[in-house]
């Protein structure tokens, strides 16, 4: 071989060469973009499917313990039941110091009396420690368990307080039977049935945890012994756990099983070290707020919830007005009646114990958003940046950055979040 040829082969070999690599350094490229996509998209996937499930199941075991916020705070009109000495203030808050007033009444050693609501938002969350700017938190809570019935036994004497001294006493022989130590348990006043009933009436929903049920008696024991983990019961009277008749009456007043607590927040917290956004999920079922937080998917950067309430159900309960539907407009003259909250920027709800209050969705729908955990130099910084979702619209300036993105929602009908 010649010189020239040898020249000549070497500059071909060299071309396919590059060539080949370029083409294997852009497949690596396409195959590291796509396995950062396929992580993000897994854990969106995972994170949806743990949050709609407990919201699908939020305010099992609490029947008739939720009342509509427009009938809260007013004097009894049918047969001298209960009512809460607070107006019912919910599921829409903006931020943690401020809990609705609604669902059951309980008492645990980190936060003294308190409710436990079915369903709580915190809308773009601003002055809550540790919570990502502008992002919701939700918190529900529900029996695990439960018996699913309205009363399992009535009581046979008056409860008037709360001394852990005094058991709960059941009305017939061999009834704590059916009860378990360490399970939930709600008193409630006279049953209340039928949709004509008057949503006002407050039947109590006060919960105590079972500490002793000594089979074939017919009392139930509620001692408060943290050194056992029993941290529900409170160790002496709490006067405001009781509706404001004072206590129960025996005979028109029950108990219901509703076995295990399940109470737990989900929120979006940066990593202290990374900045990585993580959506966390803390159990407050342990102690009250004493369960540490814990990451349920990394980088999800944005929870959004917005919810739903058909409008002939707020409109003086009348069932003729109910028409199935949720309309999504913006309540102009040219587009229908927005029957969604937190769903479009400045939406808000109109003011507490009114009509319009949407006090018990009738639909939740949950947005994600996830994106990679590091940055990507294929993405035009100038071009891309986070997403509006929902109501959590951003500034202008709008942030930029090289992260890719992917959005994740879906609508979830909760079963048991109605009052009758």
């Amino acid at each position: 071989m010649t010189l020239v040829e040898i020249m000549i082969t070497l500059i071909i070999s060299s071309i396919i060469a590059a060539s080949t690599f370029m083409f294997f350094a852009g497949q690596q490229r396409v195959y590291e973009t796509q396995t950062k996509l396929l992580n993000i998209q897994q854990n969106i996937w995972a994170a949806m499917e743990i949050l709609s499930r407990y919201t699908r199941a939020s305010g099992s075991g609490m029947f008739e313990c939720i009342r509509p916020a427009s009938y809260a705070n007013t004097s009894s009109t049918s047969g001298g039941r209960y009512q809460s000495t607070s107006p019912s203030r919910g599921p829409l808050t903006f931020n943690l110091a401020s809990p609705p007033t609604a669902g059951v009444r309980a008492y645990s050693a980190t936060n003294g009396m308190q409710w436990i609501p079915p369903l709580w938002i915190v809308d773009n969350s601003t002055t809550d420690s540790g919570v990502s700017d502008k992002t919701d938190i939700i918190t529900l809570a529900f029996g695990s368990q439960t018996s699913g019935t309205d009363i399992d036994v009535m009581l046979s004497l008056n409860v008037t307080n709360t001394l852990p001294g005094n058991p709960l006493p059941l009305n017939g022989a061999n009834t704590s039977n059916m009860f378990r130590g360490g399970e939930f348990v709600l008193l409630l006043s006279t049953p209340i049935f039928g949709y004509g009933a008057d949503p006002s009436d407050d039947r109590g929903c006060t919960m105590f945890q079972v500490t002793d049920y000594a089979p074939n008696v017919s009392v139930l024991q509620h001692q408060s012994v943290a050194s056992d983990g029993i941290v529900w019961n409170p160790p002496a009277n709490q006067p405001t756990m009781f509706p404001a008749s004072g206590g129960y009456t025996g005979g028109s007043a029950g108990v219901r099983n509703f076995g295990t607590l399940t109470w737990v927040r989900f929120f979006i917290s940066p990593d202290a070290t990374t900045g990585i956004p993580n959506l966390m999920l803390q159990q407050l079922h342990r102690g009250g707020s004493a369960g540490q937080p814990q990451v349920l998917a990394e980088g999800i950067e944005d929870l959004q919830v917005s919810f739903a309430c058909d409008t002939g159900e707020l409109l003086a309960h009348d069932l003729a007005n109910v028409n199935g539907t949720l309309d999504e407009g913006y309540d102009s003259p040219t587009k229908v009646t927005d029957e969604w909250w937190n769903n479009v920027d400045g939406d808000s709800l109109p003011a507490i114990n009114t009509d319009g209050y949407c006090n018990l969705p009738t639909a939740i729908r949950l947005t994600l958003v996830a994106r990679t955990l590091s940055p990507d130099d294929l993405v035009d910084p100038t071009l891309n940046g986070p997403m509006d979702v929902e109501n959590h619209v951003y500034a202008t300036p709008r942030p930029t950055d090289s992260f890719r993105r992917r959005v994740l929602s879906t609508t979830v009908y909760p079963r048991n979040n109605k009052p009758l």
